[in-house]
């Protein structure tokens, strides 16, 4: 029997939400590198996110950046990094003749599961690695007594 849906359907359809994403993300940079015409290398970081018993972490990495230049929001149960990288010189009438890095505003976004404690999270950046720890939520169990009905 034929699956109704395939499992590459579901890879497409992250893909294709991974990229409307970045379509909404680049939209909202204002500082983007124009030359020609054509739009040259936009910074878009990498990162990871790794759960473990009691949290998640997010490792973003932003080589070049100082922490005063990301800034963090939750909303809900999505983890937003946004900010800015700006080439090193700024010199007027300097023209690029190799450009490998790249530069501009990012955006990322990280959608966690719904059992995050939202009010605890902690970020410390070195070296370029932003660390984001986003613990879960405790859940403590209840001890209670469960009445039993009288079957009459």
């Amino acid at each position: 029997m034929a699956k109704l849906f395939p499992w590459n359907s579901w890879l497409e359809m992250e893909d294709l939400k991974e990229e409307m994403q970045r379509l909404v993300e680049n939209s909202a940079c204002s500082s983007s590198f124009v030359e020609n015409g054509r739009r040259l290398a936009r910074f878009r970081p990498v990162a990871d996110v790794i759960e473990v018993e009691d949290a998640f972490f997010v490792l973003v990495e932003l080589p070049g950046l100082e922490r005063e230049n990301v800034r963090l929001e939750v909303h809900g149960n999505e983890l937003a990094v946004f900010g800015e990288r700006q080439p090193p010189l700024n010199v007027e009438g300097a023209a690029f003749q190799v450009m490998e890095r790249s530069y501009g505003c990012f955006s990322r976004r990280f959608e966690l599961p719904e059992d995050i404690d939202d009010q605890a999270v902690a970020a410390s950046m070195k070296a370029g690695l932003l660390q984001i720890r986003v613990p879960k939520r405790t859940r403590r169990p209840v001890n209670r007594t469960i009445p039993i009905s009288l079957d009459e």
